[in-house]
């Protein structure tokens, strides 16, 4: 099987307490099955410290204290269990974040969500449109004729950025990624003309108002739109319906 990433991929590294955006607190962390039977056979204090924060109602889940944070979120915004543990003793969707995967018969795609202001800074920074590479497998393929057609599409449309719509830099940059991460689940569902007109409209609500040059500004829209859309199921579903959710402070289409 075929993995591919952008070529900015492992340029990515979790800022850890530099972050003012921690995605150790605000979301529920669910825990895996494997890294739960790892927890419940830590020893000593800080196992049972461990233990006393999942709650194990419904789907295993770290119980957020005080200001929805992660109760092995320290004072100074680090992972006590990295500190403790080491990163392999990491819960599934704690490895992962802020990665996503498009998922094909016979290849798998990764990338980078806007969610994560660190991620959001190397993607828009990247000096050169997407290319991807791959990192395992040995090139050889089985897709079917929609998976062809999709790969196909988003390329040339990813190449066509400047020429036809006039976008370089970091408005490239951002379009790109949208088209990278959504263009694919029209193959799940069959609604690509729906998902074209969700990137447009995403694009739009993120560069609205936007002076060219403040990149970190717009990374700071792209996490924001990211946060409020791409991972909220609800509305990400209006959004590609063709309908609106409140976004910057006021409804946004």
């Amino acid at each position: 099987m075929n993995v591919y990433v952008p070529d900015y991929y492992t340029n990515f590294h979790c800022i850890a307490s530099r972050c003012r955006h921690t995605c150790c607190a605000g979301w529920e962390i669910d825990i895996d099955e494997e890294s739960l039977a790892r927890y419940d056979k830590l020893p000593g204090a800080f196992g049972e410290r461990v233990r006393r924060g999942i709650n194990r109602e419904g789907t295993p889940h770290f119980a957020l204290t005080a200001g929805e944070r992660c109760p092995l979120l320290d004072a100074d915004n680090l992972c006590e269990l990295i500190r403790h543990e080491g990163e392999e003793a990491l819960c599934q969707i704690c490895r992962d974040h802020p990665r996503f995967r498009n998922f094909f018969s016979d290849r798998v795609e990764m990338g980078l969500g806007l969610v994560c202001e660190e991620a959001a800074r190397v993607i828009l920074t990247s000096p050169h449109p997407l290319r991807l590479v791959r990192l395992e497998g040995n090139g050889e393929e089985a897709l079917t004729e929609d998976e062809r057609y999709i790969i196909d599409l988003r390329a040339d449309w990813i190449a066509s950025l400047e020429e036809a719509e006039g976008l370089s830099g970091p408005r490239a940059r951002l379009m790109e990624t949208l088209i990278y991460r959504h263009l694919t689940d029209a193959l799940c569902d069959g609604r690509l003309e729906e998902r074209i007109g969700f990137i447009h409209r995403a694009y739009a609500a993120i560069t609205d108002g936007w002076t060219d040059g403040d990149v970190a500004t717009l990374a700071e829209r792209a996490r924001v739109f990211s946060d409020k859309v791409e991972y909220d199921d609800e509305a990400l579903e209006t959004w590609i319906g063709g309908g609106e959710t409140k976004v910057f402070g006021s409804a946004t289409a």
